[in-house]
């Protein structure tokens, strides 16, 4: 049997507020099923050898989130029915910068676990956002919202990172037809699977962010001190003609830790903090292409790449903007007023993303090219 539907085939259909697939009704319109998307009626095919039961409009011209609709409603179902979710886990680095130019890292998180509500909710409006699941737990209420098609939907997120309320999305995008039409397997998709979720907003690990980064201000301060007064003994042990050149080198690390502590607060504080997070090479080759980009268009062909991670800072920046590369330094470039026009051919044979990942693992701060 051919696992895959036509464009036009839509897994489910509802009948009675239930979601159903063409297998578990009778064939043709009797199946008594509408689109979930439109609400017009379906036409149940589930009496061929060669595909996947599957439901189509009545109608000659039908829509196009039927089957985005229908999925999404059957994992809302499926939740609302077995009354348990898995949650994902949450992982995350906290990181202080010391005056002598280290940092002192923390990780922090929690592992999957699964949850019983004493309530769930489906379909609810808050602040005019549809959250598709609404759980509530100990007082405690945690958002769903389910994803099934691979459109972004940065806005949504972004009103849900605002919200004063824990959020996770599950992505359902990738489910084949046969695994949607196998109802173990998607009841398992939708509360089992540890690898199709995330969180948007986590106030608990909020809370453990909060928690280590006040002891790790708490320690930084401890560090700072012994660190200081090992360089004042080493100081005032040398000789004076080198002097001169101490009070520079302690210039410069004092303005590196305002440069990290900066760079963490903008993490901290915007969407745009990846600390953590490990791109592919593709990843990180967009973010210097639109780095790239970005100096031809705002700042007059001319830039400040980073010899670490390759990305490119506005013109006479000091540290590099988006990495933490110890060994980073900037060189000035000059950019062609048509690189986009070029930059295909300049990416077939450039090892720069791989170069970038070698020298900077992890970004702190993504570029602002939005």
């Amino acid at each position: 049997m051919d696992s895959a539907m036509t464009g036009s085939a839509i897994p489910l259909g509802e009948r009675d507020g239930l979601m159903l697939r063409a297998y578990e009704v009778e064939n043709g319109l009797r199946c008594g099923c509408v689109c979930p998307g439109c609400r017009r009626p379906l036409v149940a095919a589930n009496q061929g050898e060669k595909r996947l039961p599957y439901f189509r409009h009545a109608e000659l011209e039908g829509c196009s989130n039927g089957r985005s609709e229908g999925i999404r409603r059957a994992a809302v179902q499926v939740i609302a029915q077995h009354q348990r979710l898995l949650l994902p886990s949450f992982t995350e680095s906290v990181s202080q910068f010391l005056k002598s130019g280290r940092s002192i890292v923390r990780e922090v998180g929690f592992d999957t676990a699964s949850i019983i509500p004493e309530k769930v909710e489906k379909f609810v409006d808050i602040d005019g956002l549809r959250a598709h699941v609404r759980l509530t737990l100990q007082g405690h209420s945690l958002i769903v919202r389910i994803k099934c098609s691979a459109r972004q939907e940065h806005e949504r997120k972004r009103r849900l990172q605002g919200m004063e309320v824990s959020s996770i999305e599950i992505d359902l995008n990738l489910l084949t037809d046969a695994q949607i039409n196998d109802q173990a397997v998607f009841t398992h998709a939708v509360l089992d699977d540890p690898h199709n979720r995330a969180w948007i907003r986590s106030m608990k690990g909020e809370a453990l962010i909060s928690r280590a980064r006040a002891e790790l201000k708490t320690e930084a301060a401890r560090l700072n001190t012994e660190w200081q007064q090992a360089e004042d003994e080493r100081i005032a042990a040398a000789p004076t003609v080198e002097a001169q050149p101490d009070v520079q080198q302690q210039e410069y690390l004092d303005a590196l830790v305002l440069h990290r502590n900066a760079q963490v607060e903008l993490a901290r504080s915007t969407t745009r903090g990846c600390a953590g997070v490990e791109h592919t090479w593709k990843e990180r080759e967009a973010l210097i292409v639109a780095t790239m980009f970005q100096a031809v268009r705002e700042w007059g062909c001319v830039g400040a790449e980073c010899s670490s991670c390759r990305l490119v800072s506005s013109p006479g920046s000091r540290f590099c903007q988006y990495c933490a590369s110890d060994s980073q330094r900037l060189r000035e470039l000059r950019f062609s007023p048509d690189l986009e026009l070029t930059i295909e051919q300049i990416k077939r044979c450039w090892v720069t993303p791989h170069e970038s990942l070698r020298g900077a693992r992890y970004l702190i701060v993504l570029p602002d090219v939005s």
